[in-house]
């Protein structure tokens, strides 16, 4: 099991791997002229961040991620965890074979100027190759989508199903105490604390007063969930976004990877200027800011905090989901190409619901990048 250490202000650390110089227990004592020395340093803990520490500590390097938030996990434990791989290994099993060419025709029918094709042709050859990695080497599994259409059905190169993944659930306990540290979906994406999944799990709930299988599956549901109440005071069965967060979460201790929550990245460390190589950050923590040298890279992890006005119209964002780092010197493929062309993005229409507290006003449209 894994233990969790907090500092006296509350900052947390999960356990380290040689060779960190600072003292683990206490790392917001390090003084900012004793730096930690890292390999790779990753800014956020959502699914992008966390991929990136498990690749890289997988492959040996050192890793440090850092979250300026008190919990982990991001916006990804906010959503639904679905990805879109076309030609990915769970739609191959099934026998959903394709030509590469379709789903780049659909990429070029979308995205019109704003298609990149180097961008598209790396994504199209790692995604699946990405999807076979995680399976083979840590602790994530999915599961197909099989029966998801493209969103733009009927631009040329769409498909009706085969190219969607979605995070596999996830029991909790196997995070130990770090299943404290983990971000909660908002109560309006659970019944009573407990999270519902998409799919199959969502029909049967909707059809628990229809169908005698449907009202078996949510008495299990149900139960499971009020044994996870009585013994851990929360919900222990993961589902959609918070799963796969949570089963990066896990891939990334099991690794060694050290992190550290309530810690911004508020500016680079560069050689030679401005435009210089990145080569480390400094850190804020409740005792002043902390530096972070020798670091071969900075992954960024989080896009939609550097673009607040542009947030609000794509989703709830948890709190503590403004930027207070520098913003990447350009956004990910998907981002990139959903921003700079809007139609490119899913829209799902869903209740204005009032919701009081200071997450955000209402459910409206959301929009995501596809």
């Amino acid at each position: 099991m894994t233990t969790l250490t907090k500092t006296p202000q509350g900052a947390a650390s999960l356990p380290a791997r040689a060779p960190i110089e600072c003292p683990i227990e206490h790392p917001i004592e390090c003084p900012i002229e004793h730096p930690i020395e890292c390999d790779v340093l990753v800014a956020g803990s959502g699914a992008g961040g966390l991929s990136v520490a498990v690749t890289a500590a997988h492959h040996g390097l050192d890793v440090l991620v850092v979250e300026k938030t008190p919990l982990l996990g991001g916006t990804t434990a906010w959503s639904g965890g679905w990805l879109w791989i076309p030609r990915n290994p769970l739609a191959r099993r099934a026998g959903i074979e394709e030509d590469v060419e379709q789903p780049r025709l659909y990429l070029r029918s979308i995205l019109g100027n704003t298609y990149d094709a180097a961008r598209v042709d790396a994504f199209l050859e790692n995604g699946p190759r990405m999807v076979s990695f995680f399976e083979e080497h840590t602790a994530v599994r999915f599961i197909p989508g099989n029966a998801v259409p493209d969103f733009h059905g009927h631009a040329p190169g769409a498909a009706t199903g085969g190219r969607s993944v979605c995070g596999a659930p996830f029991d909790g306990r196997e995070l130990g105490e770090a299943i404290h540290m983990l971000r909660r979906p908002p109560n309006e994406m659970m019944f009573h604390g407990m999270g519902i999944a998409s799919g199959a799990d969502l029909w049967h709930f909707i059809n628990a007063t229809r169908s005698l299988r449907s009202a078996v599956h949510v008495g299990k549901r149900l139960s499971r969930h009020l044994r996870d109440m009585v013994f851990h005071g929360r919900a222990m069965q993961l589902v959609n976004g918070e799963a796969l967060a949570a089963r990066l979460l896990k891939s990334a201790l099991d690794r060694g990877v050290t992190i550290r929550t309530g810690t911004p990245v508020v500016r680079l460390i560069r050689e030679d200027g401005p435009n210089g190589a990145v080569r480390g950050a400094v850190l804020r923590t409740p005792k002043g800011e902390w530096r972070c040298g020798r670091a071969r890279r900075l992954p960024g992890g989080g896009r939609l905090p550097h673009a607040p006005e542009r947030a609000k119209s794509c989703s709830p964002k948890p709190p503590g989901g403004t930027s207070t780092g520098p913003p990447p010197r350009r956004p990910t493929p998907a981002t990139a190409c959903a921003w700079a062309n809007p139609p490119a993005a899913a829209s799902t229409p869903i209740c204005r619901t009032p919701a009081p507290g200071p997450r955000f006003p209402v459910f409206r449209t959301a929009t995501a990048p596809s």
